[in-house]
C-alpha cells in the first residue's frame, strides 16, 4: 500500500513521455500543446514527481527558445514558468540528471552561465551514459565558449542517434563554423532538418555570408524575411541568448553581414 502513491506517480510520468519525443520529433504548436497539457494534468494528479516536473520545464521553455517555429509570443512568462518548474523538479529530486538537465537550460537561458555549467557537470557526472544529458551539455559547454570539450560531447550525441531530427547537426555546424571550417559548416547545416526551423536557417545564412556565396544566402535571407520576419529584426538578442562569448556572437554577425544583413539594427518584434 505505501509503495502504490509512488508507482501511481511514475505511470502519470511515463504516459507523457512517448507524447513528449512525439513532440521533440514533430516540433509543431500542436504537439507542443499536447504534451504540454499532458504533463500539466499529470502534475495535477502526482504533483510531487520529478520527472513531470522536469519535462514540463523544458516545455515550457522551448515557448522562448523555439518561439519562432512554434509561433509562440515574445514573453517572459515562458522563462519565468520554465524556471519555477525545474525549481520544483530539483527541490524533489536534487541528483536526478534529467532534472539538472532542465536546471542546466533554463539557468543557460536566464544568462546564468557559471551555474547552467555547474547543473551539466553534475548531471554529466551522475550519468555519463545518459546521451541526450551529455549532448545537450555538450552543446551548452560548446555555446559558452569551451568549443573542444563540448563539440566531443555533442558528436558522441550525434553517433547514437540522441536528440531530435537535426538538433545535434545543427550543433556540428557551429562547431565546423567557430573552428573556421566553412564548407564543413555547411554541409552540417543543410543537413540539419531546416524545414520551419528559422534559427538553423539564420545560422546557414551566416555561413554563406563567411563562405562568399551571395545568390544562396540570398535565398535563405528571403526565406527568413517570409517566414520568420520578426526573427529578423530581433537577431542580436536572439544569438545573445545562445552564444555567450563576444567573439563567438561577432564571428555569426560578421557572417550576416557580409550576407547583406542589418545586423546592427535597433531590435524590435
Amino acid at each position: 500500500m505505501i509503495a502504490q502513491p509512488a508507482q501511481k506517480a511514475d505511470q502519470d510520468a511515463h504516459a507523457c513521455i512517448p507524447a513528449y519525443y512525439s513532440y521533440l520529433q514533430a516540433m509543431t504548436a500542436q504537439s507542443h500543446g499536447a504534451v504540454r497539457e499532458c504533463l500539466q494534468q499529470a502534475i495535477q494528479r502526482t504533483p510531487d514527481n520529478a520527472t513531470s516536473w522536469a519535462l514540463l520545464s523544458l516545455v515550457y521553455l522551448d515557448e522562448m527558445r523555439f518561439r519562432y517555429r512554434l509561433g509562440t509570443p515574445s514573453s517572459a512568462e515562458a522563462l519565468a514558468l520554465a524556471t519555477a518548474s525545474a525549481q520544483r523538479a530539483a527541490s524533489l529530486a536534487p541528483d536526478n540528471p534529467r532534472v539538472l538537465r532542465a536546471v542546466m537550460l533554463v539557468n543557460f537561458f536566464r544568462g546564468d552561465i557559471d551555474k547552467a555549467l555547474a547543473a551539466g557537470t553534475a548531471a554529466y557526472a551522475a550519468d555519463p551514459d545518459d546521451v541526450e544529458v551529455a549532448g545537450e551539455y555538450g552543446l551548452r559547454l560548446a555555446m559558452s565558449g569551451k568549443w573542444q570539450s563540448g563539440c566531443e560531447l555533442i558528436s558522441i550525441a550525434l553517433d547514437k542517434n540522441a536528440g531530435p531530427s537535426g538538433y545535434y547537426e545543427a550543433g556540428m555546424a557551429m562547431c565546423a563554423f567557430m573552428r573556421g571550417d566553412i564548407e564543413a559548416a555547411e554541409q552540417w547545416s543543410r543537413i540539419s532538418d531546416l524545414d520551419c526551423n528559422p534559427m538553423r536557417h539564420l545560422a546557414l545564412l551566416s555561413i554563406l555570408g563567411t563562405a562568399g556565396k551571395m545568390g544562396e544566402a540570398k535565398l535563405e535571407q528571403d526565406w527568413l524575411q517570409s517566414h520568420a520576419p520578426a526573427l529578423m529584426t530581433n537577431i542580436r538578442q536572439e544569438i545573445s541568448l545562445r552564444l555567450q562569448r563576444p567573439a563567438d556572437r561577432e564571428r555569426f554577425f560578421a557572417g550576416l553581414r557580409a550576407a547583406g544583413v542589418a545586423v546592427d539594427l535597433p531590435s524590435g518584434g
